[in-house]
């Protein structure tokens, strides 16, 4: 062969030349971008991870300094409370031989070592300075984190009901205190026709009041005197002896009298009792009555009525203004007649007060 006859022969060969090599390349351009989207992707989610971050620090240092902010604030409120305040219950609870960290973080405490002094030194220029006291470190009734243990806590302006039994009756009357210190509280008497009435032949008093989303408080007090100057007032013995009713444990009385009640059908919350919404309503007569609700029994309930349907109605009688607003928490019934089962809502105290009144004038029986 000669020696020129080898060209052809590689040429040959370079004519089968496997082209499945450029598919190959091109598989590899598609990784490449494969990989670069996956590094876009793993670049941008670690910037969010980052932004997010940062923007939580932010949050977090915003935060931070509010709460700063609102600690200084009650540091200054506290060191104006120690200036004036921190003196007297240090004296205090030195002439108890008390704790007086104990005194600051319970009014029980405070109220033990108050008692004892009284009982050890009634004289005691101190006593004079407890009502203030008292009230620098928010032991009022109206601070429910504070127990009502005595009607030292009350505060003058505050209403309560005054009941005292004459003849085997109740009778009742929504009063105002007038004023209170260490050893009394004065409270407004009864007018009849622009008149006051003299209750000074009545010796005990029956008082109760109302704490809101707390319960019914009832106590006695003996009264001192009823005077005429500076002002008419009943001068009342304070008490320590204070009982406690919980909002679900009020007293049912039988109570009988007709009522119309409007029904808001459409779901939501009624305003007046002449709202154009409240279209359903019933003639029905009154069960059971309590500070907390009532049952009524009707012949012809609307068929739209079910639980939990707002119902209101009026109870002028009692001097409350404005429309009672209930809810429906049960309906039974029997041939004929359905019995409504209502729970007041939104229940002023002071409207407590006048509906309480209401029961105890009409000297009902207990269920």
């Amino acid at each position: 062969m000669a020696w020129y006859s080898i060209i052809p022969e590689a040429y040959a060969v370079n004519k089968n030349i496997d082209v499945s090599m450029f598919s190959v390349r091109s598989s590899g351009a598609s990784d490449t971008s494969a990989f670069m989207y996956i590094g876009i992707g793993l670049v941008a989610f670690i910037v969010l991870i980052f932004v997010y971050r940062w923007a939580n620090l932010q949050r977090i240092k915003r935060s931070n300094k509010r709460y700063l902010q609102k600690r200084a604030k009650a540091q200054q409120q506290e060191i104006e409370l120690s200036e004036d305040a921190s003196f007297r219950l240090v004296a205090l609870a030195k002439s108890v031989n008390a704790n007086p960290e104990k005194m600051l973080g319970s009014n029980l405490a405070f109220e033990k070592a108050v008692q004892k002094l009284k009982r050890n030194s009634p004289t005691d220029p101190m006593l004079i300075k407890i009502p203030a006291l008292r009230e620098d470190l928010g032991y009022i009734f109206f601070n429910r984190r504070a127990q009502f243990v005595c009607t030292q806590m009350l505060q003058t302006g505050q209403k309560l009901r005054v009941g005292v039994k004459f003849k085997g009756k109740s009778h009742s009357y929504v009063g105002t205190i007038l004023n209170t210190t260490e050893d009394e509280f004065w409270v407004k008497p009864p007018t009849v026709k622009g008149k006051v009435v003299n209750l000074s032949k009545f010796k005990t008093f029956e008082f109760s009041i109302f704490r809101k989303n707390d319960g019914e408080y009832r106590f006695p007090s003996q009264l001192k005197a009823q005077i005429t100057t500076p002002m008419n007032a009943l001068v009342m013995k304070h008490v320590n002896k204070i009982k406690k009713l919980h909002i679900r444990e009020h007293e049912r009385y039988k109570l009988q009298f007709k009522r119309k009640f409007y029904f808001l059908t459409s779901g939501r919350k009624p305003t007046v009792a002449s709202d154009p919404s409240a279209h359903e309503f019933c003639a029905g007569t009154v069960l059971d009555i309590s500070i907390g609700g009532m049952k009524f029994v009707t012949d012809s309930l609307p068929e739209k009525v079910s639980e939990g349907i707002y119902v209101v109605f009026k109870l002028e009688e009692a001097k409350i203004k404005n429309e009672i607003h209930s809810e429906i928490v049960k309906l039974s019934g029997d041939t004929g007649q359905a019995y409504v089962h209502l729970q007041f809502q939104n229940l002023s105290e002071l409207n407590r007060l006048y509906l309480q009144k209401f029961i105890a004038s009409k000297n009902p029986i207990k269920v």
